[in-house]
């Protein structure tokens, strides 16, 4: 029997919470799910930079992607992510959990700044649902054919979810609905922050003191999560 070819998925996210004697540190992460006849999750690229930049984020991804069959990327919704997963030629997918959580905000802020009666509220949350529930779709086609009978009706709806849908979904439909092509492809980056999350609690971030230690601390986790991962997926013969 032929083997399945391996693919690769990758999740990226950063964390500029982190400090060290001061200094305001960046952490780039990646997250590699093998796609074979098992399906495991392990960081294989971290590192720390001084600035959030798009230099740094581009070196990053090139150095942690070379010579790897990469399929696509996952990310938050920073705006400098995309123009350099695109330039070095990966599908790309923003992480749902941010898209909902952009768009809570955006109807927020509009709830905040504007005199709305009850009805206009009940209509403006009626139609955040309907948004919300194309994501649920159970393919690509059926998500855009839904979203061209949103279009149809576009005149009917609240001026927030107006705008929510021509400045954001219908300009990156497939960026928000990559995952709907490719099963592999990850839906949100959560998995790769919860690992930093337990990589750096708040308990040990302020005892860390310097870069040497942080980055000791990132490798030291980052081995123990991996080996947990394939002991998980291949128990010892014991």
């Amino acid at each position: 029997m032929k083997s399945r070819k391996k693919k690769y998925q990758i999740v990226i996210v950063d964390i500029t919470s982190l400090m060290w004697s001061g200094l305001n540190l960046t952490l780039f992460g990646i997250t590699v799910s093998l796609y074979s006849t098992v399906k495991q999750d392990i960081i294989v690229a971290d590192d720390i930079y001084s600035e959030e930049n798009s230099k740094n984020i581009r070196e990053f991804l090139w150095e942690s992607t070379r010579n790897k069959n990469i399929i696509a990327v996952t990310s938050d919704l920073d705006e400098k992510y995309k123009p350099i997963i695109e330039e070095l030629g990966f599908k790309h997918q923003w992480c749902l959990f941010h898209v909902f959580k952009n768009i809570n905000k955006k109807i927020q802020d509009h709830m905040r700044d504007n005199e709305l009666s009850k009805d206009d509220i009940d209509k403006i949350r009626q139609e955040k649902l309907e948004l919300f529930s194309l994501f649920d779709s159970e393919s690509f086609k059926k998500a855009r054919n839904r979203m061209n009978e949103i279009l149809n009706q576009i005149k009917d709806y609240s001026k927030v979810i107006q705008s929510i849908i021509m400045d954001s979904l219908m300009p990156y439909f497939q960026t928000y609905f990559s995952y709907l092509l490719d099963e592999n492809i990850e839906r949100t980056s959560n998995k790769l922050e919860n690992q930093f999350q337990k990589t750096f609690p708040k308990s040990i971030k302020r005892i860390m003191k310097i870069k040497k230690g942080a980055i000791s601390r990132i490798n030291i986790r980052k081995e123990i999560l991996n080996q947990k991962k394939v002991f998980d997926v291949q128990p010892p013969s014991f």
